[in-house]
């Protein structure tokens, strides 16, 4: 790859996608060059400001030799397809969570990715948040001593349409993964999961046999005991918080206060937490971009890749398996299709 200016288009003009086109508006050597939706007005909305091209067919950018990557941000449905067609026209891939919306698909991706020889990125931001990538840091130095726990907190102010809930392949899947792929980040594999949940915020899930709450219990390869809470509402904002137990100590995660201030006046305390996930992590998808271009550069591998995803998008299904049958699942030997 060379070291001169990246050239690279976007694939989906949603609010991922907008997002990404935030961040990589400041990222020097790196040039969108083309927006593809099949909804033409809003890859205009989103090409214009960047300088680049509104298109509507994939095949565009991928017979287009002056592209060097992709960044995919499409429903998940389509992942496999996309990242696969990009692989095989030579393209480097960045492509959001989860890498496919189904172990075989995945798997495949992961084949069509070796047999290129390209470059496929996963967007797990959270690893590249500046305190994650601490703790992480503090983990990997021993600092906790040996692992004992875990717990992640995901809750979204609002849930998204129903539309989008139907088909994003449940709570675990489109929620939980980021939470159970910070889990396998800082503490190792996953060997069993359980998971309940319920309907307190959306009624019509019911008909689909979906949830907006759940719990759910990890027991970790190492003998470490995790949690995950879930939730599609709150009344205070955005609420992701991360904690690792060790023998020696806790690291705590969470951003409490948007702004660090505190005010306190005669009602007692108050502060603004973040309102989204584009304000709370908008460092992370800096980090995990500049991360990517910097590693096609330098011609080195780049993390999480597809397999590793894989693993990830393994345990967040085999969690969903769990929230639908009310029993535990063993994840190493989890298959869709397959009874518990």
């Amino acid at each position: 790859m060379p070291s001169t200016r990246l050239h690279v288009a976007l694939i989906g003009a949603g609010r991922m996608a907008q997002t990404h086109a935030a961040v990589l508006a400041t990222l020097p050597g790196v040039r969108v060059r083309a927006v593809c939706d099949p909804r033409e007005a809003a890859a205009r909305a989103l090409a214009e400001p960047l300088g680049a091209a509104a298109v509507t067919e994939a095949a565009r950018v991928f017979d287009d030799p002056h592209v060097d990557a992709v960044l995919i941000t499409t429903p998940t449905p389509t992942h496999a397809a996309l990242v696969t067609r990009a692989a095989e026209a030579g393209k480097h891939v960045f492509v959001e969570k989860p890498v496919a919306a189904t172990l075989e698909e995945a798997e495949r991706v992961v084949a069509a990715v070796a047999r290129a020889g390209v470059a496929c990125q996963v967007g797990f931001q959270r690893r590249f948040d500046p305190a994650y990538v601490e703790a992480k840091r503090l983990v990997d130095a021993g600092e906790l001593g040996a692992l004992e726990g875990f717990r992640g907190v995901s809750r979204d102010p609002a849930p998204p349409p129903l539309a989008f809930l139907r088909s994003s392949g449940g709570l675990m899947v489109d929620l939980g993964i980021h939470d159970l792929d910070t889990a396998r980040f800082f503490v190792g594999e996953v060997r069993e999961v359980y998971a309940v949940g319920s309907v307190q915020v959306e009624p019509r899930l019911k008909e689909y046999g979906l949830f907006d709450t759940a719990v759910a219990t990890l027991r970790f390869d190492n003998g470490a005991l995790g949690t995950l809470e879930l939730g599609l509402r709150t009344a205070y904002g955005y609420d992701v918080r991360a904690e690792i137990l060790g023998e020696r100590g806790r690291l705590h995660l969470e951003m409490d206060s948007r702004l660090h201030l505190r005010r306190y006046d005669a009602a007692g305390g108050s502060f603004v937490r973040p309102r989204g996930f584009e304000e709370r992590f908008f460092d992370a998808y800096r980090g995990e971009l500049l991360t990517f271009f910097a590693c096609l550069r330098a011609g080195q591998p780049v993390s999480p890749d597809a397999a590793d995803a894989t693993k990830s998008l393994q345990l967040a299904l085999a969690a969903q398996r769990s929230l639908e049958t009310g029993s535990a699942v063993a994840v190493a030997t989890f298959r869709e299709g397959v009874a518990a």
